[in-house]
């Protein structure tokens, strides 16, 4: 059994990785704030910058790239690079046969909310070190994984990961554009079980 992003492109993976890990960032920035007395404070152009602002500037930056992979997503689906599923094999990617939507919860708080709480305190260098190795162990096992690890970007950006009863994999958004029922393949038709389709709105 292939995991989720197997034969898709790498920008996609590390999109929605990096995405997903959005609150774990903003927990550790607070933890490492709060345990090692102000580190993130300083003085730019006579502005004053605490980790209040830092998670503001992140907070932007993982916002573009979360619109950015939308946009991927989406333009997969308007202007198809892959094969287009044939009439008798979409039927199971269908609201009403999808098996499970956006993971689940246990997931989410294991991906994000553990790594950002697991701090060393008595070394800031050491503490960053560690979260980075986390990240980069979490960031294997999601993608060796067949278990949707839940992004809430794309969610709040009306974009759904889903999985079908075959174990297939699917980005779904609705429009009010929609007109028929049409499934793409994202990634290497041969390889990939990612796939894109529109409901309607």
């Amino acid at each position: 059994m292939f995991d989720i992003f197997y034969g898709t492109r790498f920008f996609y993976k590390f999109l929605y990785f990096i995405t997903a890990m959005t609150p774990a960032y903003f927990l550790f920035l607070l933890q490492i704030d709060d345990k090692f007395q102000h580190p993130f404070d300083t003085t730019i152009l006579k502005m004053k910058l605490d980790v209040y602002w830092w998670c503001g500037i992140l907070f932007l930056i993982l916002f573009i790239l979360a619109l950015f992979l939308k946009w991927l997503i989406i333009n997969q689906y308007k202007t198809p690079s892959t094969d287009r599923v044939l009439n008798n094999k979409k039927e199971k990617f269908k609201l009403n046969n999808l098996e499970e939507i956006n993971g689940s919860i246990i997931s989410f708080l294991l991906g994000n909310v553990l790594p950002a709480v697991l701090i060393i305190e008595s070394n800031l260098l050491v503490a960053i070190l560690i979260f980075i190795i986390i990240q980069i162990l979490i960031y294997i096992l999601i993608m060796k994984s067949t278990d949707i690890f839940p992004n809430i970007f794309l969610i709040i950006l009306g974009i759904d990961l889903c999985k079908t009863e075959d174990d297939d994999y699917v980005f779904t958004f609705k429009s009010k554009k929609y007109e028929e029922f049409k499934v793409y393949h994202i990634g290497e038709p041969l390889k990939s079980r990612l796939y894109i389709t529109m409901y309607e709105k």
